[in-house]
């Protein structure tokens, strides 16, 4: 079978594992048509990256001249023959790598990662053998977290490979989630580690070796977000590797369609179910919309009014044909929505921010606010939008970092209700959403009190498991003696019931 111009199926370099240098023969002239490149580029167009035949050919002229053996430059070529537009490149490099990854294997004498005798590993597994792999406790979540943080401090690459390895290992629950996507096992391990206080412990650490001379933190704090967002892309890769080890890189590669759409897990879903998800999001509100009229018809019934009853009767020959009720006035409420846009939960609030906004016309007026540690309002950027609202086009434009840009719930809560709490009075409903994580920080749940006893009703809407709150940093049964109601939603079907029971 021929591709193109001297173009031989048979002809394959494999990646994995990957060949040493001195056991690769010199290639003929002509193209190199990987099967691995095919499986990526049939998944690309899978997933909804256009990629042409003529591309293709394109990729495999690429391929023969640059360096097999050099990742960087078959990931560049590939990128540049196969993608077209910027938006296709997060998609385009996952696919990369579950489909042509290098498995590096570790010898049984301590070898580290890349293969290269050390003794960084036997160390650090040696450590924590009193917390067993996979039990996530607080005491081994403590001692991986320090450790991680040394290993970012001495920016040692080794060190912070095998750590990623182990907080998979201990912290990711790969096992017990057949089903789930890359995104959601990372929400679990990034929670778990609770990676938000690195910055913060490393900085404080920085300032006492400094001392009086003072540390350049605007040098420093560049410096650590860049490591420790290599560090997570190692947590990823990590996670990545797995996933495709025991599912396969088709499997791996695309996630399993087992529930319906309405069904899927905001923190979970993956890039082709939130697509989808999305396209739900308006006839959901339609509908949504229908059945809240219905009831707020329902509820103007009223009581029978017997003497306008009568009287109608007559012209039927005091048949009670048409009876007439004395319907009471019914205003509808105002709204004031509070939604986290920080980490994973910024998906979530951005299908409570559409949703709403779509059927803002079953509400007498509708104010919404974005915040992370700091609150701003954002009713007027998102009054005029059609389609679905992504949050990236929220933090252009609102003012909802105030000092690090970690969940501060109390600080922001405060903040609310300095600047807005006036507005607030008994026809107003307020709905926060967020997973109630305030990275161990004052709660303040005295103006949460303050609110409710304003307002007509205040709810929570967490898209966390049940099973999660209150682990960690998480305030939810702090913040729940001030609330009407904390309402589960952790996908479409949840969040429109949710909306419809308290509104």
């Amino acid at each position: 079978m021929t591709f193109g111009r001297n173009v031989q199926v048979e002809q394959v370099v494999q990646f994995s594992p990957m060949p040493s240098a001195s056991s690769v023969a010199p290639e003929p002239v002509g193209f190199v048509l990987l099967p691995a490149v095919l499986s990526l580029v049939r998944q690309m167009r899978e997933t909804g990256i256009p990629v042409s035949t003529s591309e293709l050919i394109d990729a495999q002229h690429a391929l023969q001249k640059v360096d097999l053996l050099d990742r960087s430059q078959v990931r560049t070529a590939l990128a540049a023959t196969l993608v077209k537009r910027t938006d296709d490149l997060a998609a385009f490099n996952l696919l990369f790598d579950i489909h042509l990854r290098l498995r590096q294997r570790a010898t049984r004498e301590g070898a580290t990662d890349g293969g290269r005798p050390g003794s960084t590993r036997t160390e650090i597994r040696t450590s924590l053998d009193r917390t067993r792999a996979g039990d996530g406790d607080e005491s081994g979540a403590t001692a991986l977290f320090e450790m991680i943080m040394e290993a970012i401090r001495r920016g040692d690459p080794d060190a912070l490979r095998t750590l990623a390895k182990m907080a998979v290992a201990r912290f990711g629950g790969l096992d017990s989630q057949p089903g789930a996507s890359e995104r959601y096992f990372m929400y679990r391990i990034l929670r778990a580690l609770d990676l938000s206080r690195l910055m913060t412990e490393m900085l404080a650490a920085a300032r006492d070796d400094a001392g009086k001379d003072g540390a350049d933190e605007r040098r420093l704090r560049g410096e650590l977000a860049e490591r420790i967002e290599a560090f997570k892309k190692l947590l990823a890769g990590q996670v990545r590797d797995q996933l495709t080890d025991s599912r396969g890189a088709d499997e791996a590669g695309q996630p399993l369609e087992l529930l319906e759409t309405d069904e899927v897990d905001f923190l979970g879903a993956s890039p082709r179910q939130l697509a989808a998800m999305r396209e739900l999001i308006r006839p959901l509100a339609r509908t949504l919309a229908t059945k809240m009229a219905r009831r707020r018809h329902r509820r103007t019934g009223g009581r029978l009014d017997i003497r306008r009853t009568v009287r109608r009767s007559l012209s039927s020959g005091g048949v009670l044909l048409d009876p007439a009720f004395r319907r009471p006035k019914v205003s509808r409420p105002d709204l004031f929505l509070l939604c986290d846009i920080s980490g994973s939960v910024a998906e979530f609030a951005s299908f409570t921010l559409t949703l709403l906004q779509a059927i803002h016309a079953e509400f007498s007026r509708m104010r919404s606010f974005a915040f992370i540690d700091g609150i701003d309002e954002v009713s007027d950027h998102i009054r005029d939008v059609d389609s679905f609202l992504e949050v990236r086009h929220v933090l252009y434009r609102a003012d909802v970092v105030r000092d690090d840009g970690h969940s501060d719930y109390g600080a922001v809560l405060e903040r609310f209700w300095e600047r807005y709490g006036v507005d607030v009075d008994s026809r107003s409903t307020i709905i926060i959403t967020g997973d109630g994580r305030a990275n161990h920080r004052k709660a303040r749940v005295d103006m949460l009190h303050a609110m409710h006893a304003r307002a007509r009703r205040v709810y929570l809407l967490n898209p966390e498991p049940e099973a999660d709150w209150n682990t960690t940093d998480s305030i939810v049964d702090t913040y729940a003696p001030a609330l009407d109601g904390v309402f589960q939603v952790r996908n479409l079907r949840q969040l429109g019931e949710a909306v419809f029971r308290i509104t």
